[in-house]
């Protein structure tokens, strides 16, 4: 129970030393087209983000199904089930990355 608390308070004081050594001073922007493209690159590095995010989901998942259907594979009908699956996350990760590019572009036309 001790080494728990010592490893949480070990932990906790990491993160706020690397936290109190990696901060910055925060300027404020000349001017606001400065603060604007600083924020859409932020923006962009998000939509990166989510999106890499949901490529390594459906990655995980689609190694998930191969590994569960690999012993019967011999089997039409689970070879068939298994492309099913695969088909079907392919098309949930393609539709979840547009997604990320797509709705603010769609909330930029009619800003």
């Amino acid at each position: 129970m001790r080494r728990i608390q010592i490893k949480r308070r070990l932990v906790a004081s990491y993160v706020v030393g690397v936290s109190l050594l990696n901060s910055r001073l925060v300027l404020a922007a000349s001017d606001a087209a400065t603060v604007t493209t600083k924020v859409n690159q932020g923006l962009l590095v998000i939509r990166g983000v989510l999106s890499g995010i949901i490529v390594v989901v459906g990655v995980i998942a689609a190694l998930k199904v191969v590994i569960s259907k690999l012993p019967s594979l011999d089997d039409p009908h689970v070879k068939n089930d298994m492309w099913r699956s695969l088909g079907t996350i392919g098309l949930a990760v393609a539709v979840g990355g547009s997604l990320v590019w797509l709705i603010p572009w769609v909330y930029g036309l009619f800003q």
